[in-house]
């Protein structure tokens, strides 16, 4: 029997309680119009902003229990980005059975709970792709108008943001990659907003490894 330790413990439910919230908030821009909009209207707005009011009502209940205004500000911040995807990113032929947040949550913890073993150490921390993998999917992606030039601009741009700054610039480089169709893992992107002020210097590296591991290999392909 393998134990873990109270770390990697709190670790997994950290990632289960991220999956949940964000599966839980396209569920209610899905079933609720009002509420979409009232959490659109929070993009760049810190949490006492008057228009960031209507969102207390719609996300304090998702928020994980020890929560502060750090916290609390990257849950508000990618609930915000979510609603601001267009009606149609909302299938409405998706499950919309009230469990379904916490099992994504369940699959999460069991997921974790069983790491590879061959994986590197930093993959098994990881929840997904990061946003510089996005943007180098958006400058792939068959089609795409996102020139290599201009998402060079924007990762570099993001990576040498402040906390606040990440906040003010990630909707115009979500809604930037959006029309590329890539997707956006919005739980790795909620956990690195949640761990920004203290690991900025490796979540940007890892941004910009992910961001030009991608456009290089489209290159030799």
């Amino acid at each position: 029997m393998t134990f873990q330790s109270p770390e990697a413990s709190k670790s997994q439910r950290t990632r289960a309680s991220y999956a949940a919230f964000t599966s839980s908030v396209e569920r209610l821009c899905r079933m609720d119009p009002g509420a979409r909009a009232a959490l659109r209207a929070g993009l760049r707005r810190d949490l006492d902003h008057p228009r960031a009011r209507p969102m207390h009502r719609l996300l304090t209940p998702r928020l994980p229990e020890e929560c502060d205004d750090r916290i609390a500000q990257a849950h508000y911040t990618v609930a915000s980005l979510i609603a601001a995807q267009p009606r149609h990113a909302f299938a409405p032929d998706e499950e919309d059975d009230e469990d379904t947040a916490a099992e994504q949550g369940k699959r999460v913890l069991q997921k974790s709970g069983e790491p590879d073993d061959e994986a590197a150490p930093s993959e098994l921390t990881r929840y997904g792709s990061s946003f510089g993998a996005t943007l180098g999917q958006a400058v792939i992606a068959k089609g795409s108008s996102m020139r290599m030039s201009a998402a060079e601009s924007r990762i570099n741009l993001l990576t040498r943001q402040s906390l606040r700054g990440i906040h003010l610039h990630l909707p115009a480089a979500v809604n930037q990659v959006r029309s590329t169709g890539a997707p956006i893992d919005w739980e790795q992107l909620l956990a690195d907003l949640v761990d920004w002020p203290y690991e900025s210097g490796r979540i940007s590296r890892r941004w910009l490894q992910d961001f030009y591991r991608i456009t290089a290999r489209a290159d030799r392909d």
